[in-house]
């Protein structure tokens, strides 16, 4: 748990804004706000605290401009109502977003330079300068500010004996769980990499792509259709993708043919991540230097992660798009940043990358943070208020979006949050019902999160498309339907039951795979960008000892790992029970293997199973081809089920697709609407799901004396199983002495 010395609750937090008035010149409003933050159920408030000339001014001169003189009202405000502050250090990442509202220049500790030699506005991550700027401020902020700082104690986990406490035992269970005593601060906020082309910044980028092609200008040379001699005489307009291509974005074909523009558009993105990666391992060093007490939880995007909502199909014309919010065009692989911080995560928002309010947006973000912070302490995130382009609350109930971070195992969150104009509203606007389901989800997680015991179970891993996540932006073709198979996939899992996690290489890489009996392997058409040898290495021996994969049609990864491919077909219904029309954006037959499902009208095998002999033969056969030093092991005991259809995409669809013309009157089902037990008969035969409970719109998150369930859906539904405890958001209405959970609400259940 993540325990505040403020009231002894679970961290609960939100960021309040003074930038924009009346924050920024109104007492009265910061007064009146910090009550009404207490009453929400928060007990600590995030400042908005930028390096501005104003704050450098306060630590060298003592003037106090308007900006600064309200923040340290804030800060006295926030301890009169019982609160505890910490600090959004915005500043050397997200702070050049917002000139429009600085009234001096930002404080750049070096920045960047344009091709044409202007300066670039951004700041240059790898710069000692930039660093120990940022250094100097957190450190300044913290030796003036930093006594009345929120305070939290990091236990070494759950206690096995907390469900069984009653309320009045609890301060003492949280107590016992206690162990460390650390100050969150969120900095390295919404992080940006920019490219620099002056001299540092060639050398630095043409030495980033001499290790890439491991010294061999000639692979360089293949993949740009260049002719350099050596890497030294690269100019940027022959290896940065804009100068060379202009500011279009990738075509699905250029990524799928591997032409120029991809491999310049792929090495700039790889270039970004390991920058971000460089500059996060840095910086976890210099923080803590003289602050060691300090735990780093950066929001590292403000608009979720690769679920987030496609922007430009949205805006109207009074309302800009930000290309940034596509974290694919900034790329970060927060995966790989986890190691670096002390609990990885950013803001989810429930809405679809086509923007539909769906709560599993959240859960599946959630079990992604899950995963990046496995044995540590996981701050959730989410977005309260009228969000741009949906009023996403109308919809959902912030307490149903607290039982779900729940169930997800959630150890805290922090929320955006209070007096952010510029987003459409906030909570501070919201109307009545919003701010009672909101207090009354944070009054219910603070009495549930410490009720859980051990870590959230384990059935099912989701394979996240890393490469796809860093390297393909919405605008690519198809690319939306492509993201909606991961949430598709997981959507499944959770409607059937299932436990599933969000992980990526680094976890199978780190032997994480031999925790889950089944993989899932999402849509991912950039898989093939980088090389897998280790992991697949790995996932082969996973399988051959008893793991079960599924992918979707023409799959990268199947096709090294196990030489499994299938023949590209078009669109059609296939036949399992029920004759179902599939939806997404590829289709698949197979010639080999067991086939589970056919297409209709004799159109081939669409779903297929590899197994045994047949498995053991193909996979030998496709190590052999690829000259792998890998030795033989003996027979797969797993096994591969390879859907010619895009099942996660089919399950997460929001239109509903017409009868072919062809078939007439034949009777014909979108997936969501077949009732098809096809993905649950193959997952049953090798996990039955802890939770009991197969019912679409119910989600559990169980643990090991327990479970969270959330009902998502309008109706209210009868839970089925019984309990020793019941802790519910609202009272339970009864069905002839059954225990019935209202809709878009949860209840955690303990069992004795």
């Amino acid at each position: 748990m993540l325990v505040s010395r403020t009231d002894g609750r679970p961290y609960i937090n939100v960021i309040f804004g003074n930038f924009y008035s009346p924050a920024y010149d109104d007492e009265s409003f910061i007064d009146d706000t910090m009550q009404l933050i207490k009453e929400l159920g928060f007990n600590s408030v995030m400042f908005d605290t930028k390096a501005w000339e104003d704050f450098k001014e306060r630590y060298e001169t003592g003037a106090l401009s308007q900006y600064v003189k309200m923040q340290e009202y804030m800060g006295a405000s926030a301890r009169e109502h019982g609160l505890g502050y910490n600090f959004l250090l915005l500043y050397l990442n997200g702070d050049n977003l917002y000139p429009h509202i600085r009234f001096s220049p930002p404080i750049y500790g070096e920045e960047t330079v344009y091709y044409d030699g202007r300066p670039g506005k951004w700041y240059k991550y790898w710069s000692a300068r930039a660093k120990y700027s940022m250094k100097e401020h957190v450190e300044r902020i913290m030796e003036r500010y930093g006594d009345g700082c929120e305070r939290c104690v990091v236990s070494g986990g759950q206690s096995e004996a907390a469900g069984e406490r009653d309320s009045d035992e609890r301060d003492a269970v949280r107590e016992e769980c206690g162990n460390e005593e650390v100050i969150p601060v969120c900095s390295m906020w919404d992080p940006v990499v920019a490219p620099s082309f002056d001299e540092e910044g060639r050398q630095r980028y043409r030495e980033f792509l001499r290790t890439l092609y491991h010294n061999r200008i000639d692979q360089l040379n293949a993949a740009y259709g260049t002719d350099a001699g050596d890497f030294a005489q690269l100019e940027p307009e022959e290896y940065w993708y804009s100068l060379k291509d202009g500011e279009g974005f990738l075509t699905e074909d250029e990524i799928h043919k591997q032409t120029p523009r991809f491999y310049r558009w792929r090495d700039q993105s790889l270039w970004k991540a390991k920058e971000l990666e460089l500059y996060f391992q840095d910086m976890q060093t210099l923080l803590k230097e003289k602050n060691p007490q300090l735990f780093l939880c950066p929001d590292l995007s403000q608009w979720g992660y690769f679920l987030n909502i496609y922007g430009r199909s949205q805006a109207d014309a009074d309302n800009e798009f930000s290309d940034l919010w596509d974290t694919a065009v900034r790329g970060i692989d927060m995966y790989a940043l986890a190691p670096y911080l002390d609990s990885c995560h950013f803001i989810t928002v429930p809405v679809t990358p086509d923007g539909y309010p769906d709560a599993y947006v959240v859960s599946c973000q959630h079990s992604m943070m899950r995963v990046m912070n496995e044995g540590r302490q996981m701050i959730g995130g989410i977005y309260w208020g009228r969000y741009i382009y949906n009023d996403l609350y109308a919809f959902l109930s912030p307490a149903e979006m607290i039982g779900t971070m729940t169930a997800c195992g959630m150890d805290g969150y922090t929320c955006y949050g209070v007096n952010g104009l510029d987003d459409g509203g906030v909570l501070n606007r919201m109307d009545q019902s919003f701010l009672d389901a909101l207090a009354l989800g944070n009054r219910w997680c603070g009495e549930v999160i410490p009720m859980r015991a051990g870590s959230r179970k384990k059935e099912i891993a989701l394979l996240f498309p890393s490469e796809m996540a860093l390297m393909e932006p919405f605008e690519t073709g198809d690319n939306k339907i492509r993201r909606l198979d991961l949430l598709g996939w997981y959507k499944l899992c959770c409607d059937l039951g299932y436990q599933a996690d969000v992980i990526s290489s680094h976890q199978i890489l780190q032997g994480g795979l031999s925790q889950y009996r089944i993989l899932v392997v999402p849509a991912n058409d950039c898989y093939a960008a980088a090389a897998h040898d280790e992991s697949e290495a790995k996932i082969r021996e996973w399988v051959r000892s008893g793991g079960v994969l599924l992918h979707g049609p023409q799959d990268a990864l199947a096709h090294s790992c196990f030489g499994i491919a299938g023949e590209p077909c078009e669109k059609m219904p296939y036949q399992y029970g029920k004759t179902i029309i599939p939806q997404g954006a590829a289709f698949c037959r197979y010639k080999s293997g067991k086939s589970i499902a056919e297409y209709i009208d004799g159109a081939g095998c669409c779903v297929a199973e590899y197994a045994g002999d047949l498995l053991t033969e193909l996979a030998d056969q496709k190590i052999r081809t690829e000259y792998t030093q890998e030795s033989r092991a003996g027979s797969y005991l797993g096994a591969v089920y390879a859907f010619g259809v895009q099942i996660g995409a089919s399950y997460a669809a929001k239109n509903i697709p017409h009868v072919p013309y062809g078939q007439g009157n034949q009777e014909m089902y979108p997936l969501i609407q077949s009732k098809t037990t096809l993905v649950q008969d193959i997952l049953d035969r090798y996990v039955t799901p802890a939770s009991g409970i197969r019912e679409r719109g119910i989600e559990t998150g169980v643990f090991a004396n327990g479970m969270v369930i959330v009902n998502h859906r309008s109706e209210p539904y009868e839970l089925p199983v019984a309990a020793h405890t019941y802790i519910y958001q609202y009272p339970p209405q009864r069905r002839d002495d059954r225990q019935v959970l209202a809709g878009h609400s949860a209840v955690w259940v303990s069992h004795k």
